[in-house]
């Protein structure tokens, strides 16, 4: 029995349940072993929600970076069309993740909810940079509005909390139209 292998199934469970309804023996009966077995690679139910948490944020992040790293060469508008359109592609990609982030965004914020708030609020920062450097490349190109950095920041992360949300509620063609209708006035409101 590996840590990874705990932390695959308790992903799982906790998607499907989320933290209160989860239980350690279906977590333990999932990866093969009886539930005292677990506590040899996790001190607690708490311990471990929190590292399966921290694992979904750095996968999140890691894809987020890596389209950073790939869109730095677009036209600001561009590259802040492609980080908002990732997140339709991360989580169509990654059902589990999708599903155990929304319960997390959702219904709860785990055991001890301001470790996995600092969790997030940390895995955010680099995407936040990206905004702030698309946005900032904008207005210096004229090609967008000078205005609040720090607004317009919050404003694209509050759309793609949106979508994050309803990529669970509308079919892919439905998602699909929400994302390029948030698209046109969130780039109309930009520009000059």
């Amino acid at each position: 029995m590996t840590r990874a292998r705990i932390l695959a199934e308790a992903r799982t469970v906790f998607a499907r349940h989320g933290y209160a309804q989860a239980s350690l023996r279906e977590i333990a009966e999932g990866v093969g072993v009886k539930t005292p077995s677990l506590y040899a690679h996790v001190p607690s139910k708490a311990a471990l929600y929190e590292a399966v948490y921290a694992e979904v944020a750095a996968e999140h992040t890691a894809f987020f970076d890596e389209l950073v790293r790939t869109s730095g060469h677009l036209e600001p508008l561009d590259r802040l069309h492609n980080l908002l359109s990732g997140i339709g592609e991360y989580y169509r990609d990654h059902p589990d993740e999708h599903a155990f982030s929304l319960r997390a965004a959702t219904d709860e914020h785990g055991p001890e909810g301001q470790p996995l708030r600092q969790i997030f609020l940390d895995s955010e920062s680099t995407l936040a940079a990206a905004v702030r450097q698309a946005y900032d490349d904008g207005v210096a190109s004229g090609d967008f509005a000078a205005g609040d950095a720090d607004g317009f920041i919050a404003l694209v992360f509050v759309v793609m909390d949106g979508l994050f949300l309803q990529i669970a509620h509308y079919s892919p063609e439905l998602y699909a139209q929400r994302v390029e209708q948030a698209w046109g006035h969130l780039a109309r409101i930009l520009t000059p």
